[in-house]
């Protein structure tokens, strides 16, 4: 069995159905209601330890998204408060029950996304999971103090982790209104922006997850294969940054700023959609 948190977003319901389809047997929780599901369905509080050890126990593995999804979703302390309390309870309890493997939906926002969109200067750009995250918010730092606890749970348990660090979903309806004017320093997009995510593609990933021959622990970057934008990558690098930020391989024509290498390598992952 693979519990499914956060089953009645809009990425939840898409993994449902994809494992569902697959002919796998899925229980789906959420806080909020969701009886339209494909499938069992529990409402569960991921603050509550004991509920959470309740439907984690028999499952082979836990598709972790259960989250406040964003930001600007809420108080930044609470935000903090509920998806790290969460995420420490979910993985917590995957290990102690001796499930196999955790899917931890991770973020690129983790790397540095910042209401300022000058603030964040990566190191390197295509980004990829070996440049530091460096989150300017409490959204971000969420996903990376879960990444952390997922790196101590593969360390002390012979449950395995993969986090998934996928950027902004947007959905037709936003990518329908693609290319976006492209960013300069007056009026700024902060770079983890500059790339997108079709929820599709990204359910895609996080079902290969289960299965990916992951040793510990990994994460991975996900995104679209361009960019947002109609100009070329590296002209709006060195327009917005200047000489600050190395350019390497994979940034040609319009690439988006996310590599997904890793991704496609060792999950078997290809992102099928493009807005162009």
């Amino acid at each position: 069995m693979i519990v499914v948190t956060g089953a009645a977003g809009r990425l939840g319901r898409r993994v449902v159905q994809l494992l569902v389809d697959q002919g796998r047997e899925v229980l789906a929780t959420d806080q909020l209601a969701a009886d339209d599901l494909p499938t069992e369905f529990v409402r569960c509080d991921l603050g509550n330890a004991g509920a959470v050890a309740e439907i984690l126990n028999g499952a082979e593995g836990v598709i972790h998204m259960g989250a406040i999804p964003g930001p600007q979703r809420a108080e930044p302390r609470v935000i903090f408060e509920n998806n790290v309390a969460a995420d420490f309870n979910v993985m917590m309890s995957a290990a102690e029950l001796g499930l196999r493997r955790v899917v931890f939906s991770s973020s690129a926002f983790g790397m540095g996304w910042a209401h300022d969109g000058n603030a964040f200067v990566p190191l390197y750009l295509p980004l990829d999971e070996e440049h530091p995250m460096m989150p300017f918010e409490p959204y971000g730092l969420t996903k990376q103090v879960g990444e952390d606890i997922g790196r101590m749970i593969a360390r002390n348990s012979d449950t395995t982790v993969v986090s998934l660090r996928f950027t902004n979903v947007a959905l037709p309806e936003v990518q329908a209104e693609f290319p976006w004017p492209a960013p300069t320093p007056e009026e700024p997009l902060t770079l983890v922006m500059w790339a997108y995510a079709d929820a599709r593609d990204v359910a895609e990933a996080h079902v290969l997850a289960l299965d990916a021959d992951i040793e510990e622990y990994e994460a991975f970057m996900l995104a679209q294969p361009s960019s947002r934008f109609a100009e070329p990558t590296i002209d709006l690098v060195k327009r917005n940054f200047g000489d600050r930020v190395e350019i390497r391989d994979g940034l040609q024509g319009t690439a988006s700023v996310i590599s997904t290498v890793k991704a496609q390598r060792m999950l078997g992952w290809k992102p099928r959609h493009d807005w162009r």
